[in-house]
């Protein structure tokens, strides 16, 4: 040990030993830095690094013992024999090379470890490589047991070093404490092996001529560091530099729709958090919150395709952004919807002058290449002012808002009251009252008769859907079954129906037909067909009993669809009925394109047929549409004596309503369809 601090203290230049110092300590921050980076990257940038890296660590090396042997001072002439010196270069970068590879590539917890010892083995092979270079007038002779220390030493903490990359702790810590056991490392090693010389001068020895001076190696010693620790800290810089922009980049995209531009649902969620922060600590903060959601779109995407659909989307954003001042911000949560906020407002006017002008600017007409187009909007409202300061529950309320403006298309601007709120919540309940509806066995089929207007006598019965609600009672299927349709639960409720109408048909003696009405989302199921053909084989039901009733409104969403779906049904043998004819946007078109066995007249044209000039004619010419046709007609709704009269002197084929009776329980059905006495006309009227 004394040896050692005397070799520092007395045989040294303080101000190089400073500058090998400082070298080794830059250098080996660099070299750690880039060793990291090994651990963290694959593929092509791991095979771009380890190269940089190897050469950079034994450069600092290297650079670290000639400038200390520079400052070395032994008091006689001495010079550097340069293939030898070059040599010491080579081994400290290939030494280096090896153990930031095995560092890399290593696997389990004793490889970054085992490449830190070759760290350690390679400043202290390229030491003594570089002390062989050294010459002077006489000979060096070794310490042993000190020389052994020293290649311990730098074995030892070179590999504390890399085992300290290996397990990349974030913070200053993290990053400092391996690449102050690295410059340990060198610098320890260096120290202790320069105390193990002695030096025996011989005037016998001469330095050869060729030796390089100390000025030379002085010369070429910061040249090659400068040049290298040049190189790396510019990689460096380039490598932070582009990650940083990465990193922008990676935000920006993340913060962004990558089809219009405007901020996303994460950049909403963060600024919603921002924003509760600062209504908790300002209490006169003012914060509005509007989802937009554009009427017509999807329209737009069915008939001109998603291609236009995106070009109109682009335009609207374009034209809203242009509308945006200071405390203004919009967004793109999804789809066809927006959400704006304004925040630093005074009055409640001045947020509905903001939505008023975001109302505007989307109901100008959108002129594109071949066609010019207008989408409507509707647009809640929810400020702080009334609705509470919760920013999550201000997007809820807006949410609601938006929706009561949809459904009233004379209101496209709605601000959200309590009554909202409790229409919401009760939607909601009854939504999950319905899935509980169907596993509870809530629901139960009516059945009403469909008669012959000839003889009156049945042919059928058209199955009606009833829920017994266990707190409520009776809901009328009016009340839900938009709900139902609204969420897509009408898919599962259609297939129970479905499912009970030909469990029970199939116990009738009587082959009366079973009617089922089909909601539009049950058609559009890939599974439909399928659900159908499983079902008829199940119950044991013939196809040519069951009539399944569709609607206009089915059709026209998805009419190519529907038409193939049809066909598959007539294959099997299944009837159509055209239920709610003339309530619809093309009725005769639909008639001519769709194979419908039955036309269905709606109850609003039946009531007071015999009173109402104009419902007459309506009448008259669906029976005569349907004789050219070929089609049979059947009158719903009817309900007296003078309507039956009316129909039968128009030659209607068959009639249904509550002339016959109310629609009946499943017993009092069976009396009819479980019967032998074909008698019937006495039997349905009592009915």
């Amino acid at each position: 040990m004394y040896r050692l601090l005397d070799c520092i203290t007395q045989e040294h230049h303080y101000g190089l030993v400073a500058v090998a110092a400082l070298i080794c300590i830059v250098g080996s921050a660099l070299s750690a830095h880039m060793s990291t980076r090994l651990t963290q990257w694959t593929g092509k940038r791991r095979l771009v690094q380890l190269p940089l890296a190897g050469l950079v660590t034994g450069a600092t090396i290297w650079s670290t013992h000639f400038i200390a042997m520079l400052a070395y001072e032994p008091g006689y002439d001495h010079a550097y024999e340069p293939v030898l010196t070059g040599v010491s270069l080579l081994v400290g970068v290939l030494g280096s090379l090896a153990a930031n590879a095995g560092l890399a590539f290593a696997r389990g917890a004793v490889g970054p470890i085992l490449a830190g010892a070759v760290v350690g083995l390679t400043v202290s092979a390229m030491h003594y490589v570089g002390m062989q270079a050294y010459q002077l007038p006489g000979t060096i002779d070794w310490r042993l047991g000190t020389v052994v220390v020293s290649v311990l030493l730098g074995i030892g903490f070179g590999a504390a070093s890399y085992w300290g990359i290996a397990r990349q702790r974030s913070g200053l810590r993290g990053r400092i404490l391996p690449a102050l056991l690295m410059c340990v490392a060198i610098c320890l090693m260096h120290f202790t092996g320069m105390s193990a010389i002695e030096i025996r001068l011989d005037s016998a020895v001469e330095v050869p001529p060729k030796a390089m001076s100390e000025a030379a190696m002085a010369m070429l010693i910061f040249g090659v560091t400068g040049i290298i620790l040049l190189i790396a800290v510019a990689s460096a810089s380039i490598e932070v530099n582009m990650e940083d922009e990465t990193r922008n980049q990676l935000q920006l995209a993340a913060m962004h729709d990558p089809l219009t531009g405007l901020r996303n649902r994460m950049w909403l969620t963060r600024r919603l958090e921002a924003l509760k922060l600062r209504l908790n600590e300002n209490e006169v903060a003012r914060v509005a919150i509007m989802t937009i959601d554009l009427d017509l779109f999807k329209e737009v995407n069915d008939v001109y395709g998603h291609a236009v659909g995106d070009t109109v989307l682009m335009q609207v954003s374009q034209r809203l952004t242009r509308q945006l001042s200071e405390g203004e911000y919009l967004t793109r949560i999804g789809g066809d919807e927006f959400v704006a906020i304004k925040e630093g407002f005074r009055r409640i006017e001045e947020v509905l002058s903001f939505a008023e002008r975001l109302h505007a600017e989307i109901i100008e007409p959108i002129d594109l290449e071949e066609v010019s187009l207008r989408v409507g909007a509707s647009i809640g409202i929810a400020t702080t002012l009334e609705d509470g300061r919760d920013p999550e529950g201000l997007l809820y309320k807006s949410d609601v808002a938006m929706y009561r403006a949809k459904s009233e298309p004379d209101t496209p601007i709605c601000t959200f009251n309590a009554e909202m709120d409790r229409s919401s919540r009760e939607k909601t309940q009854m939504v999950h009252d319905l899935r509980l509806a169907l596993q509870g066995d809530e629901f139960e089929l009516v059945y009403q008769l469909q008669n012959a207007l000839e003889t009156l006598a049945p042919v059928g019965f058209e199955v009606l859907l009833r829920w017994n609600h266990p707190v409520r009672g009776r809901i009328a299927p009016d009340e839900f079954i938009p709900v139902a349709e609204e969420t897509g639960l009408i898919r599962d409720i259609g297939r129970w129906v479905l499912r009970e109408a030909c469990r029970e048909a199939a116990n009738w003696s009587r082959p009366f037909s079973v009617a089922v009405n089909v909601a539009p989302q049950q058609l559009v199921q890939p599974s439909f067909i399928e659900d159908v053909m499983d079902i008829l084989m199940e119950t044991g039901v013939s196809a040519e009993r069951l009539e399944l009733e569709i609607t206009e409104a089915s059709i026209i969403d998805d009419q190519a669809h529907t038409l193939k779906v049809m066909h598959k049904l007539k294959a099997l043998g299944i009837r159509i009925a055209m239920d709610d004819f003339g309530t619809g946007y093309s009725s005769l078109a639909t008639l001519q394109a769709f194979p419908f066995d039955k036309i269905k007249i709606d109850r609003s044209f039946v009531q007071d047929v015999h009173k109402d000039a104009q419902r007459a004619a309506i009448v008259r010419s669906t029976l005569l549409l349907g004789a050219a046709l070929d089609i049979p007609v059947l009158a719903e709704g009817v309900e007296v004596e003078d309507e039956l009269h009316f129909l039968r002197g128009e030659s209607c084929a068959s009639v249904q309503g509550f002339y016959f009776g109310q629609p009946m329980t499943r017993d009092d059905m069976r009396l009819i369809a479980c019967e032998q006495n074909e008698d019937t006309e006495t039997a349905t009227h009592v009915a």
